[in-house]
C-alpha cells in the first residue's frame, strides 16, 4: 500500500523506486502481489508511465488515510519511554547476516542480555522510512532525505573456486582463461549484476552459468562444493579455507550502509545495536572491510592483532 501510494504520486515505477528508496524490481513485484491479492488491475501501464484504474484510485485514497493515521500515531507514541519488551529489529543482506553478523549475536546478547534481537536476512531492500525495521544493513544507499545513513565499511569481492573444481578444470590466471570455465551466479536485489561482461560477452553468458541462485548462502555453498567459479566477499577466506581466491585481475567493491529512522535512536536498545553493528565492521579489527583492497592471502601475514588471529583460529577449517 505504501509503495502504491508512492507510485501514484511519482507517476512511474522508476521514479517511485527512487523516492521510496527501493529497487525497481521490488516495487514491481510488490504491486503485482497487491493486484493478485485484490483480484483486479490497479494500474494501466504504458510507455508514458503508470496510471491508476478506478480501483487503484480507491485503494490509494485508503492508503493516504492509513499514512496520515500512522504519522499521527508516531508523533504521540511514548517519547523516550522504553518499549514493554526491549526488542530491536534488524534487516541485513542475506550474506552479511548469515555469515558475519549472526555468529556475533552471542557477543551482543552477552553484553545486553535484556535485549531481544529480531534479525531478518533478506536481499530485498527494507522499508526503514515507515519503521518496518529499526535498523537496516544494506548495500544500496537510500535516497530518502528523511533517513539517517552511515557508511560503515567496504565489502570487497573477487572470484573464488573450490580446490576440487580447480583440480578438475585447472586454475585460470586471466579473464580470458576464466571465460572458458563454469560460473556460479547470484541474481538478487542489492547484488551487482554488471560483473558478467568482465568475463564474457553477454551472448555466451547462458552457456557459462552452471548454477544460478538468489541467496548468498546457496551461492557460497555452490562455489565451495565445486560447481564453478563465483564472486565471494574476501572475508570468505577468513571464515573458511573451503574456497580459494583467484587472481585474474577482477575485483569488485560495495559500500556497506547502516540505515535507521531518526526517531529510532530514542530507544536505548537501538543505540546499543548501532554501536554493535559499527564495531562489527571495524576495519582495524577486521581489515577485509577497509576501503583499501587487501588480498585474502595477506590477512594472516599483514595483521598480527590478537582479534584477527583469534578470528582465524575460530573460523578457519583445515584445508
Amino acid at each position: 500500500m505504501r509503495l502504491l501510494l508512492a507510485l501514484a504520486d511519482a507517476g512511474s515505477f522508476r521514479s517511485a523506486a527512487v523516492v521510496a528508496g527501493v529497487s525497481l524490481n521490488t516495487i514491481r513485484s510488490k504491486i503485482d502481489r497487491l493486484e493478485r491479492q485484490f483480484g483486479t488491475a490497479l494500474l494501466r501501464r504504458s510507455v508514458e508511465g503508470a496510471r491508476l484504474t478506478q480501483e487503484g484510485h480507491e485503494l490509494v485514497a485508503i492508503a493516504r488515510q492509513m499514512a496520515a493515521l500512522g504519522n499521527t500515531a508516531s508523533r504521540v507514541q511514548r517519547a523516550g519511554a522504553e518499549r514493554p519488551h526491549s526488542t530491536v529489529k534488524i534487516t541485513v543482506t542475506e550474506g552479511l547476516g548469515t555469515f558475519w553478523l549472526v555468529p556475533r549475536l552471542v557477543e551482543f546478547r552477552a553484553a545486553h542480555p535484556g535485549v531481544k534481537v529480531e534479525i531478518n536476512c533478506d536481499m530485498a531492500t527494507p522499508d526503514v522510512l515507515f519503521r518496518d525495521v529499526d535498523i537496516a544493513v544494506q548495500l544500496t544507499k537510500p535516497t530518502s532525505p528523511d533517513l539517517i545513513v552511515k557508511r560503515i565499511g567496504t565489502m570487497h569481492l573477487m572470484p573464488f573456486a573450490a580446490d576440487s573444481y580447480l583440480r578438475e578444470h585447472g586454475t585460470p590466471t586471466s579473464v580470458a582463461d576464466a571465460a572458458e570455465h563454469q560460473l556460479v551466479w547470484q541474481q538478487a536485489d542489492q547484488v551487482a549484476t554488471d560483473a558478467l561482461p568482465l568475463f564474457v560477452d553477454s551472448g555466451l553468458a547462458e552457456s557459462m552459468i552452471a548454477v544460478q541462485t538468489n541467496t548468498s548462502s546457496a551461492h557460497y555453498w555452490a562455489v565451495a562444493k565445486g560447481a564453478g567459479i563465483g564472486f565471494l566477499p574476501t572475508y570468505a577466506r577468513a571464515l573458511s579455507r573451503s574456497t580459494r581466491p583467484l587472481d585474474i585481475g577482477v575485483q569488485l567493491r560495495r559500500d556497506i550502509y547502516v540505515v535507521h529512522h531518526p526517531d529510532a535512536v530514542r530507544f536505548p536498545e537501538v543505540r546499543e545495536a548501532l554501536d554493535w553493528l559499527t564495531a562489527s565492521f571495524d576495519k582495524t579489527k577486521f581489515p577485509w572491510f577497509a576501503d583499501e583492497f587487501i588480498h585474502p592471502d595477506e590477512f594472516e601475514q599483514r595483521f598480527s592483532d590478537s582479534v584477527v588471529v583469534n578470528l582465524f583460529e575460530g573460523f578457519i577449517s583445515p584445508q
